[in-house]
């Protein structure tokens, strides 16, 4: 068995993008939380990632988030100067950094550091169900896969709930599952989250595609992650189960 891309991925309705440099006073904003900046849009989809507690040597990890509190000054300060607008050229250049922040993240995560707990699937399969605990009450979800030391999720937050509180949620109630399951006690997931809004169509499709071809980039045969895409991606290429 191998893992699959969908060649055709549909929009979810009433799908909106988000351009933080278009002025659109009290809809488009961004706030900032803990050590990641993050863009907050009503009714936008966002791609997550939340990673085990050990997936990243703590050195590395300091590092980084040095790197991103230099950003969110910098980005504060550009959107104070312009009326609290982001100029064009600083948001090309954060999404560029951003860019690379994630490539950088995702290619230590694939490294495997850690001990790895969804590598084994009944753990993975406690994390899935968590994932779907909120379908159609809090959240929709589009596409996700579970990996053995990290999750990304493409979701869309439904009208009036909170994408932190979303992810807070997932990490809280799988990491009393995978405690209970395991005999342990303490953190299972690192407390901050990196998620990405979701610009437009051609991002949407990347995000999706993203997360399919995480695992076959990472090397990991079937049993060893998970993957699940909602029911308009497997219906538009012909799929009914499995990885």
């Amino acid at each position: 068995m191998t893992w699959r891309i969908p060649s055709y991925i549909p929009l979810p309705e009433d799908f909106q993008g988000f351009d933080p440099c278009r002025r659109t006073p009290q809809v488009e904003f961004y706030t900032y939380e803990r050590h990641l900046p993050h863009w907050r849009l009503p009714g936008a989809c966002y791609l997550t990632t939340f990673r085990l507690n050990d997936s990243i040597p703590a050195d590395i990890l300091q590092a980084m988030r040095d790197q991103l509190k230099m950003w969110k000054h910098k980005l504060l300060e550009a959107a104070a100067k312009h009326e609290g607008q982001l100029p064009a050229e600083e948001h090309l250049a954060w999404v560029e950094f951003q860019r690379g922040h994630l490539l950088k993240l995702e290619s230590l995560l694939d490294e495997g550091h850690g001990e790895c707990l969804l590598r084994n699937e009944r753990h993975r399969r406690l994390v899935d169900t968590t994932l779907h605990h909120f379908e159609g009450r809090r959240c929709e979800m589009m596409a996700f896969v579970i990996m053995p030391n990290h999750v990304h999720a493409l979701c869309r937050p439904m009208a009036g709930q909170d994408l932190e509180k979303l992810t807070g949620s997932w990490k809280r109630h799988s990491s009393e599952s995978l405690n209970r399951m395991t005999g342990r006690r303490g953190r299972v997931w690192q407390q901050e989250t990196f998620d990405r809004i979701i610009r437009d169509a051609d991002h949407f499709r990347q995000a999706v595609r993203y997360i399919a071809k995480n695992p076959f980039q990472a090397k990991l045969q079937p049993e060893e992650a998970t993957v699940w895409f909602n029911n308009a991606i497997m219906k538009s290429n012909d799929w009914t189960s499995g990885p």
